[in-house]
């Protein structure tokens, strides 16, 4: 059975497995380095900023990170807008249902906190995500998306 929580206190145990599951996205041509466990509690310490596991039991008793997703939340003139970023299920347990139901929870938290929208952005090449994010409800926006990188 898969268990969805919002993990609050950071734990070395479960960092491990947040950076298994970030070493898993390489979309980009710089990898994302792996978190310490103060940046991991500086994350988890930000006042609108949720961070969403599901966690299940894999072999006997042990129970494991299967996917994470954050979710934060912004005011600015028109109200408040959340936005979800970097849904990770690790590659092991795709197709069981993980990246929705984190996703239900990201939608079911931004209603309770009266988001004007939940925001999201991802990869077109990204074809399940995009698929599970129409089934969802999410509309695909026109939208020019900018970025500057820094790592120029």
């Amino acid at each position: 059975m898969i268990k969805i929580k919002i993990i609050k206190k950071a734990k070395e145990l479960e960092l491990a497995e947040v950076n298994s599951l970030i070493s898993q996205m390489s979309l980009t041509k710089v990898s994302p380095k792996p978190m310490t466990l103060p940046e991991y509690r500086g994350m988890l310490n930000q006042k609108h900023f949720f961070f969403i596991a599901a966690a299940g039991k894999v072999s006997g008793n042990q129970e494991k990170i299967l996917g994470i997703l954050s979710v934060y939340f912004t005011r600015i003139p028109i109200g408040l807008i959340a936005w979800a970023e970097d849904l990770l299920v690790d590659a092991a347990y795709r197709k069981w249902g993980v990246g929705r139901l984190l996703m239900e929870a990201a939608i079911k938290l931004a209603r309770r906190k009266k988001s004007r929208h939940l925001n999201l952005r991802t990869n077109p090449k990204r074809i399940e995500a995009n698929k599970l994010y129409q089934a969802l409800g999410f509309e695909r926006m026109e939208s020019n998306f900018y970025r500057i990188n820094m790592f120029k």
